[in-house]
């Protein structure tokens, strides 16, 4: 047996001193809306805020990968899975073989090796487009990313890597441009 367990569940989530913020909301708005008459529906915004940072999360099992939000949970089994994107350093977007796109609250590129360890590695990421192209080859990016915003990140075959500029669109910063 290999001495490292398996973790059964993973949470991805907002830290705690994420509460900090609907409570300050709170305070902010409690001068106004304890005014009289209907701005008292002004306290409807530190609620939903709250609610919003307890609520919003993602738990990653054996089985499959679900994302809890306000609207509520959708699920991925992991063999359904075809590749997760990333854009900007923002949180994670699971692609599924069928096209189905599916938004991973709290998933950033750092949290990749936590989703395989919790798959138990049947977490597929496009492995076999992976292997027959040079990582440097920019057409063994998938249309999906390569359409996207210059700066976001494709994962492939445990691989991460920035997606070329959209056309007509210079690889390099404008500032850098100028000077």
């Amino acid at each position: 047996m290999d001495g490292m367990a398996r973790p059964d569940r993973v949470t991805f989530r907002l830290p705690a001193s994420a509460l900090f913020f609907p409570v300050l909301l709170f305070f902010c708005i409690a001068p106004l809306a304890t005014a009289g008459g209907a701005w008292a529906v002004l306290f409807v915004v530190p609620v939903a805020a709250l609610v919003w940072v307890i609520i919003t999360r993602t738990t990653a099992t054996p089985a499959r990968v679900t994302a809890h939000g306000l609207r509520g949970s959708r699920r991925m089994a992991w063999p359904d899975l075809d590749t997760l994107e990333f854009r900007d350093a923002h949180w994670a977007i699971a692609v599924g073989a069928d096209g189905r796109r599916l938004r991973l609250p709290m998933v950033r590129p750092r949290d990749l090796p936590r989703l395989v360890a919790v798959s138990g590695g049947t977490l597929n990421l496009g492995a076999g487009k992976a292997e027959t192209t040079d990582p440097d080859d920019v057409s063994a990016i998938p249309a999906e990313a390569a359409a996207g915003e210059s700066g976001e990140e494709f994962v492939s075959g445990g691989q991460t890597r920035p997606s070329p500029p959209a056309p007509g669109r210079s690889p390099v910063p404008a500032a850098d441009l100028e000077s």
